[in-house]
């Protein structure tokens, strides 16, 4: 009879580890389909190695019912070490792959189009980023399907929105700005109060699959908002803003060089909007890589100086003749 270290050991040498991650998927999302959707495969292959799992264990992992999954004693247990045991793998992964080396080797970044990085990424950090180093090739993608950016080959997914990838992080929170043009102002009159809103066009920002109505998620502030203008293009909505088609509302750093010119007028600066958070996920499970690592400290280090407040800020305050009359 074999003792007990022994079929444990066995039991160690059988292990699919690719079973086990798909096991820590489901547990923490308490579903097959939403685990098979995260990790882009079917939900027959996440049920045949929930099986396999279970059974090298030898005991159930979920009492599955016909609406939910609900972790065993034992599903418990495995979930709370499983997943440490696939963060220390990814982390060891990475460390080693980048040990002793410099930024190197492709990078694949994924990012969400409504988290408005597109020209920040290719005009300011990328160029820097590329002759610093340049041994690094870059895959660069912008994306309004949440899909995408949980797929494996990516290696730095940035995210907005309602909602994030699982096992995603804050990566930085972004302040939102309503504003207008002066022509639009001078058209229309002035906004002096959140009330005044409701009596002004506005250009939504529409998100690509939750169709949540976007002006940046400020509809708290509106009891009736008249959209002149819907889309999922955030260049879009400014440029169309900066033409005097409406009020918008957009994150700090992509208007920010406008309000500075004069394109556009800064609304409401004391009122208080629900900021942009942008989140962070590397599905590759290379986050410890030199490449991955240099070129998120790069981007937010570039997102903080691009978002910090400038010393003569008379040029963000509302002209006296846009102001109460």
């Amino acid at each position: 009879m074999q003792d007990s270290k022994a079929v444990t050991d066995n039991k160690v040498d059988l292990l699919d580890l690719n079973d086990l991650r798909i096991f820590t998927y489901v547990a923490v999302l308490f579903s097959f389909s939403a685990a098979a959707e995260e990790l882009g495969i079917s939900k027959s292959s996440v049920s045949r190695s929930i099986v396999r799992l279970e059974v090298l264990m030898g005991t159930q992992l979920f009492n599955r019912t016909t609406r939910k999954v609900k972790l065993t004693r034992a599903g418990n247990v495995l979930k709370d070490r499983g997943v440490e045991i696939m963060k220390r793998i990814g982390e060891t992964i990475g460390y080693v792959g980048g040990l002793g080396l410099a930024p190197q080797g492709q990078l694949a970044i994924c990012v969400a189009t409504d988290a408005g990085l597109e020209e920040q990424i290719q005009q300011v950090v990328l160029p820097g980023f590329l002759k610093r180093y340049d041994k690094v090739s870059v895959v660069l993608r912008f994306t309004s399907q949440k899909s995408e950016l949980r797929a494996e080959s990516v290696d730095v997914a940035i995210s907005s929105g309602p909602s994030h990838p699982a096992g995603s992080s804050r990566f930085l929170t972004m302040s939102q700005w309503f504003c207008a043009s002066p022509a639009y102002l001078d058209r229309h009159g002035p906004i002096a109060t959140p009330e005044d809103l409701d009596k002004h066009d506005t250009i939504a920002i529409d998100d690509h699959e939750t169709h949540v109505p976007g002006l940046g998620n400020t509809l708290d502030f509106f009891n009736n908002p008249h959209s002149r203008l819907n889309t999922n293009d955030m260049a879009g909505a400014r440029a169309l803003a900066v033409l005097g088609i409406g009020v918008v509302c957009l994150p700090e750093h992509f208007c920010k060089s406008e309000v500075q010119k004069g394109e556009l007028v800064r609304l409401l600066p004391d009122l208080v909007l629900r900021p942009l958070d942008l989140h962070i996920s590397y599905p590759s499970k290379r986050s410890a890589a030199p490449a991955v690592k240099a070129f998120a400290e790069l981007l937010k280090a570039s997102l903080n100086a691009a978002s910090s407040t400038i010393s003569d800020t008379s040029a963000l305050q509302v002209p006296a003749k846009h102001a109460t009359q």
